[in-house]
């Protein structure tokens, strides 16, 4: 009785847990090809997904003629999977014999041979691949030669799409993970026509010389979250919901380099570290799933790769197989799920406190004001705009947790009498903006201000010009005086 019991609540245990990590993204891993799988890595870590490369020079050598070999290699790695793992493959580069060029780089010259290929393999590996990706980093050149070119691509997509179903109708279709969260040729891809030939896009944010955490992110001048930022996703998100696509996104490469060397390739070439510590990349890793885990349409994230290789140092085992920190804390979601709570990324601006002017603030010389913001991410700029138009920055360079500006602004004297919006915007160092606005009314000199608050400047001159009245009054009661004397 009391062993049912026990396995009655261990049942409830578990069903719970199951629940709670229901919406999490599932975790995985990218390896280079079938010969290098490490099932009992793979068993330890308890990972969902596993991603490898499928050259299609290696798997067909002629038109028709495909290599048994390398076919065969597949189908046994599949086999030394723990049970329940998924397989997705991407297919990339081109045989000679497609483009008659070496350069296996180089975009398949008929897309409908791209796609004869994957219905074949598709044929050949129903029940053992459930996704493929068509192509990797086809919006850069080291991948797609002459790239970008959205209009090919999606070419390769229409032709490539119906294949695949043909042969698998289960099988997921991704987009070839965008180098970056790439949206710009996404948006571009949607403007060609890709829409409706793929049932997923994936992307890629394993960008060289990566060494911002996952919650930190940079803007665009467009305020749009810039590609390379582990959370630009959400624009890929947002250009997907844009155009009306409610499809997932599979982030198929993830990962932060563990290395002092200094940056070597890239626009930041010779200006900035390569990597991060060990330490930090566990702790990346773990902030990244949680950032998956607040955005339900992130369905599959993918660590790339599993241990160090030539020039990668970014695995979770070390080239000698030793375990990196990360790998004890891909194995703790892949086993526990999400264990943090606080927010992925701050996207609120700074707090905005307005000590002057008060709203509704009349005036009619010089207007003081003084603003301060704050924000836990720092605060990078203030900005003081009259009815929409600039008056002044004030710029925190080293982005302070609080930034004051404050200011006798002559300016306020020439802008026409009445009432005018004074705009205080506060930008953080993610450029997140908070807004807040005052009235202000600019009244004639001497007017009567009703006791709303007129400046000390024009109160001043309010009383000077009362002081300068009477002395001119006793001056002429003075000359009546002496006049009717003299006439008496």
């Amino acid at each position: 009785m009391i062993a049912a019991l026990a396995a009655l609540l261990g049942a409830v245990v578990l069903a719970g847990s199951m629940a709670a990590s229901a919406g999490a993204a599932e975790a995985g891993l990218a390896l280079p090809g079938p010969n290098v799988v490490r099932p009992a890595d793979l068993k330890a870590l308890g990972t969902h997904w596993v991603r490898m490369f499928a050259p299609w020079p290696d798997l067909e050598f002629s038109r028709g003629v495909y290599n048994e070999g390398w076919l065969n290699a597949y189908e046994q790695s599949f086999k030394t999977l723990p049970p329940g793992t998924k397989v997705l493959l991407d297919v990339v580069d081109s045989p000679e014999w497609e483009t008659g060029s070496t350069d296996e780089h180089m975009p398949p010259a008929n897309p409908e041979d791209y796609a004869a290929m994957l219905n074949f393999i598709a044929h050949r590996f129903a029940g053992h691949v459930d996704a493929y990706e068509i192509w990797n980093e086809e919006d850069a050149p080291i991948w797609w030669t002459g790239a970008p070119d959205p209009a090919a691509y999606t070419r390769l997509l229409q032709a490539a799409y119906p294949a695949i179903k043909a042969a698998d109708p289960s099988a997921t279709v991704l987009v070839g993970g965008l180098t970056g969260n790439d949206y710009s040729f996404l948006e571009d891809l949607y403007a060609d026509g890709a829409k409706g030939y793929f049932d997923a896009v994936g992307v890629h944010t394993d960008t060289a010389c990566d060494i911002l955490p996952p919650y930190t992110f940079l803007r665009g001048t467009d305020n749009r979250i810039l590609p390379d930022s582990f959370l630009g996703y959400r624009e890929v998100h947002a250009v997907m919901v844009a155009n009306g696509d409610d499809k997932p996104i599979w982030m198929t490469e993830m990962s932060w380099r563990t290395t002092t060397a200094t940056c070597s390739e890239g626009a930041w070439a010779g200006q900035k570290a390569e990597g991060v510590s060990e330490e930090q990349q566990a702790t990346n890793l773990a902030e990244a799933y949680h950032c998956l885990d607040e955005d339900p349409y992130v369905k599959v994230g993918l660590w790339f790769p599993l241990q160090d290789e030539a020039g990668v140092s970014s695995g979770l085992m070390q080239a000698d197989g030793a375990h990196k920190p990360s790998y004890g804390a891909m194995k703790a979601y892949a086993h526990n799920g999400d264990s943090l709570s606080e927010p992925c990324g701050v996207f609120t601006g700074p707090r905005i406190s307005i000590a002057s002017p008060s709203n509704n603030y009349s005036y009619s010389g010089p207007l003081p004001i003084r603003v301060s913001a704050s924000s836990s991410v720092g605060v990078f700029r203030i900005r003081l705009e009259i009815d929409g138009k600039l008056i002044r920055n004030y710029d925190g360079d080293s982005y302070p947790d609080s930034l004051t500006g404050a200011i006798e602004w002559q300016g306020a004297k020439h802008i026409p009498l009445g009432r005018h919006t004074l705009t205080f915007l506060a930008y953080d160092k993610e450029r997140n903006v908070s807004e807040a606005s005052i009235t202000i009314i600019h009244t004639a000199a001497g007017a009567d201000h009703g006791g709303r608050g007129a400046s000390s400047g024009s109160a001043g001159r309010a009383g000077r010009r009362s002081k300068a009245g009477k002395r001119h009054a006793r001056r002429h009661a003075r000359k009546h005086a002496a006049r009717r004397r003299k006439h008496a």
